[in-house]
């Protein structure tokens, strides 16, 4: 392959400046002829009694020759715009082609000195053009492999083929989040009249769900499924972030958290990840986005409340009975772990973000998407485990609606600080209403039987490579430490 390149023929002009200017020439013009350029100089190109001027206009003019570099310094500089010399009437036949075709590539300037402010020397009819800088020792070989790839026909950068349109354009463009608009009159109102914070909720939540039902994919999927279903995704951070920006402020504003709005709210949430428009057809993976927005919210709603030291809600929010509407249009009573979807094609693909594939795709995007304000990917992965073990104590670690964590790979003692503070009396004391009604010592034989739990129905392929089961099962607590300090 290298033996079929062929370089352009090439012409240098530059100014007999100083002796050690023409050996910088002369060194140039000798790596490149070692690189395969057939180059024309006037020092082994001409002989003793012809014209140079006339040589160099040849040069200039020579249809042969497909590339001329001008070598810029300042005397070179000064004979070209003071059209002094060979230089000068160099200057003239070039600028005259440089003018009369903008997009002419045949004339290259290589900057080989600049001024003591750091500005080029370059000739007049040069400026704007874009140039190649050899002028100091930092600049010469990144220049130098610019300039043989020019003459090469091999530039670093290639502009890619034209590739075909996102399949994302095809459906129909978003608009503007209603539920955004309602957060902002929400807000207003409670300020002015706190007695209407709940039907100001009420409308809050009923915009959300219609602004969530909106994102559903319509059957057949118009394009590549992937695309359509990432971008969706992406989209829904804004939804997702209006949602926490509320829960933080009713959080703040309100006398008391009434949990059965956040549990009420859930409930309604769940036949609307089956959107579809009445006829279409019904394929489940298309929904995939839909699942995973509503697992996510729901461990953001636990986040943010272990955030605010909102022990009672979540204790309420994980034990809760729920009653949820299931595709077929029956009602089913469900634990929490209804809303941690398996979303089957998410899991199944390489992330676009990352181009890889993880032990849980669902957790890495999690992590990645943990992105507002003061919630950090360790929050997620703590409130993750806090569903978890809560379940676990609630008996609600059985059967198809058991709540399996999708951060699992990135449990450790370092994103889960909760077990490690349970050893201080106060912080025991100020969170036990979280475990329900149960005494120290039931609650220590249940974290004893959580670690055997894990131990027993973690499948090996979900652990890391760095984590075996025992350490999984040990890692995070001896249950003899709780409230002992």
């Amino acid at each position: 392959m290298i033996d079929e390149l062929k370089a352009q023929k090439t012409f240098i002009s530059y100014s007999w400046s100083t002796l050690e200017h023409e050996d910088w020439v002369i060194e140039l013009a000798e790596r490149l002829v070692n690189h395969g350029v057939e180059v024309v100089l006037d020092k082994w190109d001409s002989e003793e009694g012809q014209n140079l001027n006339a040589f160099m206009q040849r040069c200039v003019t020579d249809s042969t020759i497909e590339k001329v570099l001008i070598v810029c310094d300042k005397i070179y500089t000064e004979k070209a715009d003071g059209f002094k010399g060979g230089v000068g009437t160099e200057s003239v036949i070039i600028s005259n082609e440089v003018y009369q075709d903008v997009e002419q590539t045949k004339f290259i300037a290589i900057v080989a000195e600049r001024d003591e402010d750091g500005n080029e020397y370059m000739p007049t009819y040069l400026k704007g053009t874009k140039y190649i800088d050899m002028s100091n020792a930092q600049s010469y070989e990144d220049g130098y492999q610019k300039l043989i790839r020019n003459l090469y026909g091999k530039p670093e950068f290639c502009k890619p083929s034209l590739g075909k349109a996102p399949s994302f354009l095809l459906e129909e463009k978003k608009n503007t989040l209603n539920c955004k608009t309602e957060l902002k009159i929400l807000i207003h109102q409670v300020n002015k009249s706190p007695k209407k914070f709940d039907r100001l909720i009420s409308d809050f939540f009923e915009h959300l769900r219609q602004d969530f039902a909106s994102f559903s994919l319509k059957f057949p999927v118009k394009g590549d499924l992937k695309e359509l279903l990432f971008s969706r995704l992406n989209e829904m951070i804004e939804l997702r972030d209006v949602y926490i920006e509320f829960l933080d402020f009713y959080i703040l504003e309100a006398d008391k958290i009434d949990d059965y709005l956040l549990i009420e709210f859930f409930e309604s949430l769940y036949p609307l990840v089956y959107s579809k428009e009445e006829g279409d057809g019904y394929f489940k993976v298309q929904f995939d986005h839909m699942k995973f927005f509503v697992m996510e919210i729901m461990i953001y709603t636990i986040a943010v409340l272990y955030k605010y030291k909102k022990y009672t809600e979540i204790k309420e929010i994980v034990n809760n009975a729920y009653m949820v509407r299931m595709i077929l249009e029956e009602e089913r009573i469900c634990s929490i772990g209804v809303f941690r979807f398996y979303p089957e094609f998410i899991e199944s693909v390489i992330l676009p973000s990352s181009q890889q594939r993880y032990i849980s795709n669902s957790g890495k995007l999690l992590i990645e998407r943990a992105n507002y304000k003061n919630i950090s990917g360790n929050d997620i992965v703590e409130a993750d485990f806090l569903i978890y073990l809560l379940t676990y104590i609630f008996n609600k670690q059985s059967g198809y609606d058991s709540w399996y964590p999708p951060t699992l790979p990135y449990f450790s003692n370092e994103s889960i600080k909760f077990l490690s503070k349970l050893k201080s009396k106060k912080f025991y004391e100020s969170c036990k209403i979280i475990f329900g009604d149960i005494e120290l010592e039931q609650l220590k034989g249940k974290i004893d039987g959580f670690k055997a739990y894990l131990k027993d129905h973690i499948p090996s392929d979900h652990i890391p490579f760095s984590m075996s089961r025992y350490y999984l099962s040990t890692v995070f607590y001896d249950s003899t430490e709780i409230a002992k300090y």
